[in-house]
C-alpha cells in the first residue's frame, strides 16, 4: 500500500481552496499530537505564513505589486507545507489511519477518482457579538470550495434558508429574538457535495 500524502493540490488549488486545505492540515496535526509530536516545520511557524497569505488574498483593490507579493507569500507557504508532508511520511509510520489523521489526503492510485468532501464535523453554534446574531463554525473540510449553511426557524410555516460561504465560519444576522433556530452545514467541492452535518439549535437573543 502506498502510504504517502498527496501534495499536488499545493500547486493546483485555487488561493481560497489552498487556504481551506492548509487549515485542515494544521488543525488535524494539532489535534493528533500523540502521533505528530514535533511537526517540522513547527505549526507556529506555518500559521503566520498562512495568515499573511490569507490577508493578501482578501486584500481589496490589489495592485500588480500586491499580486506579486501574494504569489510570493503562497510560494513560501506551500514550500513549508511541502516540507511538513515529508515529516508526516516519517511520523505516520506506514499507517494509512495515521496518515488520514494528519489532514493530508493520501496519494491515490492511477485512475482512482477524487472523492466528494467529507461530512463536516465539529459544528458549534453560538451567539454573535451583536444581538440577533448566531455564529456557526465547523472544522474545515479538505477539498471544500463552498460551505452551505442551512438555517431553519422553529416557527409555523418556516422554510429552510441556505447561504453559501467559502469560510468554515458563518454569521447569521437580523434574526428574531426569542426564536429557536436549527443550523446544519454541508461542504461542496469539485467532485460533489457532502452529507449534511449534525444539526444544532439555539435561540436568538
Amino acid at each position: 500500500m502506498n502510504v504517502k500524502p498527496a501534495i499536488g493540490w499545493l500547486n493546483s488549488d485555487s488561493d481560497e481552496l489552498v487556504i481551506n486545505d492548509i487549515n485542515v492540515v494544521l488543525k488535524a496535526l494539532a489535534d493528533n499530537t500523540d502521533i505528530y509530536k514535533d511537526p517540522d516545520p513547527p505549526l507556529p511557524v506555518i500559521q503566520p505564513a498562512l495568515d499573511n497569505f490569507s490577508t493578501s488574498v482578501h486584500m481589496v483593490g490589489r495592485t500588480p505589486a500586491d499580486t506579486i507579493n501574494k504569489n510570493n507569500l503562497r510560494l513560501v507557504l506551500t514550500n513549508q507545507v511541502r516540507l511538513l508532508s515529508y515529516y508526516v511520511v516519517k511520523a505516520c509510520n506506514g499507517s494509512m489511519a495515521n496518515l488520514i489523521l494528519s489532514g493530508f489526503p493520501p496519494q491515490k492510485t492511477a485512475g482512482q477518482p477524487v472523492g466528494i468532501p467529507a461530512q463536516p464535523q465539529g459544528l458549534s453554534v453560538n451567539h454573535g457579538s451583536q444581538l440577533s446574531q448566531l455564529v456557526a463554525k465547523i472544522n474545515p473540510v479538505f477539498g471544500a470550495v463552498i460551505y452551505n449553511y442551512r438555517l431553519l426557524a422553529n416557527t409555523p410555516g418556516a422554510v429552510p434558508v441556505i447561504v453559501q460561504d467559502t469560510a468554515a465560519t458563518h454569521t447569521f444576522s437580523s434574526l428574531v429574538a426569542g426564536v429557536k433556530y436549527t443550523i446544519d452545514v454541508n461542504a461542496s467541492g469539485s467532485a460533489g457535495t457532502s452529507d449534511w452535518s449534525g444539526a444544532i439549535s439555539l435561540t436568538a437573543d
